[in-house]
């Protein structure tokens, strides 16, 4: 699912300097992913055969700093619908999260609300999200923010100590 080659590589570089500053403050860093299963045809056919589970699309970009780290696998916009990631989280003390990735009115969307009805504090990096459409990115930055979403650029966030 294609957001623009300029915007994919912008959201890689700010993203690599995010984990070097959450390395450097000794903060989790966690990759989501999606794997589509196989059998999903109309799914599939909706996301135009993105991230099928075992395909290329399934992988985390080669440029992102991302080995080494926990990964936790979906095929919803949920993360939380893997119960593993809440697991991990709680049993690592984790109160504060910080999104970024792709598709802001999807997964990011749907993953924020969802951390925020399990009790944790939401911060959404909304200089390091991204959707294909900027009318569907603006409306679900509206709608995180109704619904108790904090957002920080990653510029604040990097300046801080």
């Amino acid at each position: 699912m294609s957001l623009g080659a300029k915007q994919a590589e912008n959201l890689i570089v700010l993203a690599n300097g995010l984990i070097n500053y959450f390395e450097n403050h000794k903060y989790l860093v966690i990759f989501i992913g999606n794997e589509f299963g196989k059998t999903d045809f109309v799914g599939n056919l909706f996301r135009r055969f993105a991230a099928i589970k075992g395909s290329n699309g399934s992988q985390l970009d080669p440029r992102i700093k991302g080995e080494g780290y926990p990964y936790f696998p979906k095929s919803k916009s949920d993360a939380f619908s893997n119960p593993n990631l809440d697991i991990y989280l709680k049993k690592h003390g984790v109160g504060t999260i910080y999104l970024c990735g792709v598709y802001t009115e999807g997964c990011i969307r749907a993953t924020a609300i969802s951390a925020k009805k399990k009790g944790y504090q939401v911060s959404l990096l909304v200089d390091a999200v991204l959707s294909n459409r900027k009318f569907k990115h603006d409306w679900a930055l509206r709608y995180l923010s109704k619904h108790g979403v904090q957002s920080v650029s990653s510029e604040y966030l990097l300046a801080r100590p």
